[in-house]
């Protein structure tokens, strides 16, 4: 992916304040160099990140300057946006080489829905976590994760230890195996409840209670 960046001098947040009011973002490239200054327009650096769809996604990044142009490869570390009006308030990148090695939030994909015994049965699958952390080389960074529903029955559950990562991937698991999803319920048991409800009985509802994007700089 490529995207274009202008090299600035000025920094603090006077500086900031007055690139936010030209609608430019202010933004930083971290790396084994000196940190580099740069900003960006903010409606375009904006569709750009939600092009990437939660995915990390490696950049050639060209810097404009008054010497002219320069390419860094990175990744985008992190960004800011603001409490009220989601807007971009500022952009970390982090320059890495093909095997920098880092941690990054993979978007979960569910596959084979349709021949999932568990939901043919009228369950209710519940995706706990939307994105996993994994580490691996840059070069390696999956797109996504792929979830196999095809042996998943009702009352089961896929933990993040359970998934099958592509080769040179690991997930990045604190404290516990946790879940990724499971089956929340079935909808056969919700309408009998309902009709039961209906005929005088009263029926009260149970609560289900449901249940990291780190990088580390090249070494």
């Amino acid at each position: 992916m490529n995207f274009t960046v202008q090299q600035r001098e000025n920094t603090g947040k006077g500086s900031n304040r007055r690139l936010r009011q030209k609608g430019l973002t202010p933004g930083v490239i971290y790396g084994k160099e000196e940190p580099l200054v740069v900003s960006m327009r903010a409606d375009a650096t904006m569709r750009f990140i939600r092009s990437m769809k939660g995915a990390k996604k490696v950049i050639d990044l060209e810097i404009e300057s008054a010497d002219g142009k320069s390419n860094r490869t990175v990744l985008i570390q992190d960004y800011q946006m603001t409490a009220v009006g989601r807007d971009l308030v500022h952009v970390d990148f982090l320059e890495v080489t093909q095997d920098s090695i880092v941690s990054a939030d993979v978007p979960v994909v569910l596959v084979n829905e349709e021949d999932c015994p568990a939901i043919k049965t009228g369950g209710v699958i519940q995706i706990i976590r939307r994105a996993i952390p994994v580490r691996c080389k840059v070069k390696d960074i999956p797109e996504l994760v792929e979830i196999d529903l095809i042996d998943l029955e009702f009352g089961d559950s896929v933990h993040v230890l359970d998934v099958n990562y592509p080769e040179g991937v690991s997930p990045v698991v604190t404290g516990r195996n946790y879940t990724i999803v499971t089956v929340a319920g079935r909808i056969a048991e919700e309408v009998d409840e309902v009709e039961e409800g209906e005929e005088g009985e009263e029926i009260e509802g149970e609560e289900v209670e449901e249940g990291e994007q780190e990088v580390e700089k090249a070494e």
